[in-house]
């Protein structure tokens, strides 16, 4: 079944949408009434215990001190501040609307790399940007309709996070060395998350007791945590066996899934703006996602392993 030709596709397709699920689930966490400082508490722990899980089944490198600093940037930027701003603005907004506000990441990716002059200027993809950026003003200026008086002021609160995630991304291209296992980033970073949220969650008395775990609130967490385990599996394998460009069009299948599981699960209704917002952030998305003449940064890694290994065995 890997071997066969439609296999990433399958990977991605069923990524994005475990992925797309997560903001449904959002909704449902925070519907409760719970802090948002207990429920990424209780995400980082279920997320750490996955991939300790998956240890125990594949054998890796589960923890690298000299890999500290790794973890710590990646605890914090990745995960503890994005999580927590996520659930504080998902009680204001529709899945739909954090579902495409999350596919600006590789548009924030782009331009990130271009002001640190690790990518050169590309006419059509500083279109893409400049796309992206009219989807967002398309968010935040006209009147929705949300419950919300102050929705356009959580929808930046959310676009605060995708700018998160694609620091996030930039570190991990251009600050983690390729051959850390993903794994052990996701495992550490987790871990070290969940050493810092949890004594503060019972610090500040907003923790959440264990048996929470099985109350609606809680499963939707334990859904969130396990569908974004399974979800970076796939899509790192993707990145290794399909490359980082079929990888990225991932990002178009969460947006529109996110969307599909927001009316599906709460029978949501967008107005006109926000489906153009979607439509001209697709577009965006489609001229920043780079050419598939870009050099495979996990093939380039891979041959000079197998060539380091060749010469080792001269």
């Amino acid at each position: 079944m890997t071997g066969h030709r439609l296999f990433p596709y399958f990977l991605i397709v069923t990524a994005g949408g475990i992925w797309g699920a997560t903001f449904s689930l959002a909704l449902i966490a925070t519907a409760q009434g719970a802090h948002p400082l207990g429920l990424s508490a209780w995400q980082v722990v279920l997320t750490a215990a996955f991939f300790l899980l998956a240890f125990l089944f594949s054998r890796f490198t589960l923890f690298n001190i000299r890999h500290l600093r790794h973890y710590l940037i990646l605890a914090l930027v990745g995960i503890t501040a994005p999580n927590l701003f996520y659930y504080y603005a998902a009680p204001h907004l529709s899945a739909g609307l954090l579902a495409i506000t999350i596919s600006t990441v590789p548009l924030f990716t782009y331009a990130i790399m271009l002001l640190l002059r690790f990518e050169s200027i590309v006419v059509h993809r500083m279109l893409g940007i400049l796309l992206g950026m009219i989807a967002i003003l398309l968010l935040v200026l006209p009147d929705h309709g949300f419950s919300s008086d102050d929705a356009s002021f959580w929808v930046l609160v959310v676009i605060v996070c995708a700018l998160l995630y694609a620091i996030e991304n930039v570190y991990i291209g251009r600050g983690v060395e390729p051959s850390i296992d993903i794994r052990e980033l996701l495992f550490g970073s987790n871990l070290l998350a969940s050493l810092f949220q949890f004594p503060l969650a019972m610090y500040l008395g907003v923790d959440e007791p264990a048996g929470w775990l099985v109350s609606e609130a809680g499963l939707a967490i334990a859904g969130i945590a396990i569908g974004s385990g399974f979800a970076y599996a796939m899509f790192f394998f993707t990145i290794k066996t399909a490359g980082p460009v079929f990888a990225s069009q991932c990002a178009y299948v969460v947006t529109i899934s996110g969307v599909i599981w927001g009316i599906i699960v709460f029978s949501e209704q967008h107005s006109i703006w926000i489906w153009i917002s979607m439509a001209v952030m697709m577009i965006g998305l489609a001229l920043v996602s780079p050419d598939e003449a870009a050099p495979d940064k996990v093939a380039e890694v891979k041959d000079n392993d197998s060539t380091a290994a060749a010469n080792s065995a001269d």
